[in-house]
């Protein structure tokens, strides 16, 4: 006999319809945009640190109606760490707190994807990749970290530790593209601050244009190829049990 309650709930359409996830997507780009505007023509204002972390909680909120709350997660500690970072004066520490949360995060999101996908074994070549380039970036940049040489040192180790791992990720290439867009767009931010490389104090600063850029579109990345691999693997799922 049917529960007539279990069939009302089954008939009740989501709080939030299907339509409506890919309009926070675009939103979050042109926040991305406009974030990018106000920083290269304004020096301060207020809103501004907000502005940047926008985008990328608009991103969280479109993988939260994907039904992708981990992704959410990671997506909503970036954004804290955007905050802290064009706060006046920037929360450095809070800042590398925050996104090395978030890449654990996302690790812990690949690790998942791996263990029920399987490995992808040319992803090997570029975890050794990743790891010599890592060395050799914390060589060059230490002398100049400072007090921050600790916390910096072990962001660098997590966030290398993460793009790895997607690396590793069976199926679409958003996944490992968007992890080597952060490292690129952080090793600039680096080298920005620790070696006062990609600095233009005059005229258009390509250097933060890079790093903004690069970071943005290493989440946008990020968020589309973890969605687009769980929606994969769930109509697989489907599949195997239509069959069965």
């Amino acid at each position: 006999m049917t529960d007539p309650v279990a069939d009302r709930y089954a008939r009740t359409e989501p709080l939030f319809p299907d339509w409506a996830a890919p309009i926070y997507l675009w939103v979050s780009v042109a926040a991305s945009v406009i974030y990018l505007g106000l920083d290269l023509t304004t020096y301060s204002m207020p809103g501004l640190a907000l502005t940047k972390a926008l985008g990328i909680i608009l991103l969280g909120v479109y993988a939260l109606l994907k039904r992708a709350p981990v992704l959410a997660l990671a997506l909503m500690l970036s954004a804290g760490g955007d905050y802290a970072l064009a706060m006046s004066p920037p929360q450095l520490e809070a800042g590398i707190g925050f996104f090395g949360a978030a890449h654990l995060t996302y690790i812990v999101i690949f690790a998942l994807m791996v263990m029920g996908g399987g490995l992808k074994r040319e992803g090997l070549v570029l975890a050794g990749g990743l790891f010599v380039f890592g060395v050799a970036m914390w060589l060059w940049l230490s002398p100049g970290m400072g007090a921050l040489t600790v916390p910096v040192s072990v962001y660098l180790g997590i966030i290398l530790v993460m793009a790895m791992a997607a690396g590793l990720v069976q199926g679409t290439n958003l996944i490992v593209i968007g992890a080597l867009l952060f490292v690129v767009s952080d090793s600039v931010l680096a080298m920005r601050w620790f070696r006062d490389v990609l600095v233009f104090e005059d005229g258009l600063d390509w250097g933060g244009v890079i790093v903004w850029v690069t970071y943005y579109a290493a989440q946008l990345c990020l968020t589309l190829g973890v969605v687009r691999a769980r929606a994969g693997a769930q109509a697989q799922t489907v599949n195997t049990d239509v069959s069965a």
